[in-house]
């Protein structure tokens, strides 16, 4: 692997990474806030999930699109992808054609950057939702404690 795709793959997993434990925190913070913060916090999330979506499109243009498909063709095309690549690097093996070899590992960390960029669109996604959940139980809670109901 090229030092410049190993550092590119490694920024890749760390921003997912921090994405990952931005998602924990805000969820964590959001059971301690009213309603109305937990709703804000939900606009913001959505956009900077819009804005990260345009980037990713700007930068990946072909691969966003495939960003948005469904989870099931994801998984199948990343299944058939490895089974691809698996193939691939068997026979590259054998034939040990060094360019062949290099020109496969591109098109697995093509691949790979694209499965991170699925994820970290995945997990944007996840905020909202997780917040939304939260947003309706904080509206529940505060209806149910609310004096006159119940």
């Amino acid at each position: 692997m090229s030092t410049r795709s190993s550092d590119q793959l490694r920024e890749y997993v760390d921003a997912l990474q921090k994405q990952v434990t931005h998602l924990k925190d805000a969820a964590d913070q959001a059971r301690e806030e009213t309603s109305a913060q937990v709703r804000a916090r939900i606009e913001q999330a959505k956009a900077d999930a819009a804005a990260h979506q345009e980037s990713a499109r700007e930068k990946t243009g072909q691969a966003a699109g495939r960003a948005q498909s469904q989870w099931q063709s994801m998984k199948a095309d990343a299944a058939a992808k490895t089974r691809d690549l698996h193939d691939r690097v068997g026979r590259k093996r054998d034939e040990l054609d060094a360019k062949m070899a290099e020109d496969d590992a591109d098109a697995a960390e093509d691949d790979a950057v694209d499965a991170l960029d699925y994820a970290q669109w995945a997990a944007a996604q996840a905020e909202v939702a997780v917040l939304d959940a939260i947003d309706a139980r904080t509206w529940a809670d505060e209806r149910a404690a609310a004096p006159g109901t119940g």
